[in-house]
């Protein structure tokens, strides 16, 4: 018999922030800089949610692939100051946000932003308060290593079996699972619904309300 589910676990962008445009034109940027000026924002956001050597990895051709720390730095100096350009919530987060605290659920992030990054949007957005832990991807392994997971639930000795993953990626849902926890895809995020729901989450939702008709 399954616990309720007493723990969530949020990605953040695309989950949580709709972050797509700033983080596909900084990289964008990056790659112009490098003379690569083939892709559309479209081809970028599928990769968002991936680290960086993985993503410029894929967008850059093998030819180049050496510049990809070059990539990843030029990114890192661009994004930053825009990073709040055009992201907004997502509908309805706030709202569900709230009415979990409400109800007594214990709430966390895990990202592959760095903690201070997570801290800074979501305290720029006034919804950092909701969260028992902020946990970004410091010098851990990226999802879908479950290690930033892992991290959340050791550090607040929550029970596994009571604990949910949400996410908009594959990198989210398998982190997930490697984490032995349960997972919710969103549909709004970086992915399509199909896209999300051959993944085969535990739970699927196409917006972020939904999520209390689970918990």
């Amino acid at each position: 018999m399954l616990l309720p589910i007493k723990n969530v676990i949020f990605d953040v962008d695309g989950t949580l922030v709709d972050s797509k445009r700033d983080i596909a034109g900084a990289q964008l940027w990056a790659l112009r800089q490098l003379g690569v000026d083939s892709h559309r924002p479209e081809d970028i956001y599928p990769l968002i949610g991936k680290s960086l050597a993985d993503t410029f990895a894929t967008l850059l051709p093998l030819k180049l692939h050496y510049r990809i720390p070059d990539a990843i730095e030029l990114y890192r100096t661009y994004y930053p100051p825009r990073a709040l350009d055009t992201s907004t919530l997502f509908p309805g987060v706030r709202e569900t946000l709230k009415a979990l605290q409400h109800r007594g659920i214990n709430l966390a992030t895990a990202t592959t932003k760095s903690t201070a990054g997570t801290r800074r949007v979501l305290e720029h957005f006034g919804i950092a308060h909701y969260f028992h832990q902020l946990q970004g991807s410091d010098e851990i392994p990226f999802k879908p290593d479950p290690s930033v997971i892992n991290k959340v639930i050791d550090g607040q000795l929550w029970n596994r079996d009571e604990t949910l993953m949400v996410g908009d990626t594959d990198s989210d849902i398998q982190a997930g699972r490697n984490a032995s926890v349960r997972t919710c895809g969103v549909t709004y995020g970086s992915l399509t619904r199909e896209q999300v729901a051959v993944l085969r989450p535990d739970f699927l939702i196409d917006n972020l309300p939904q999520l209390l008709t689970i918990i």
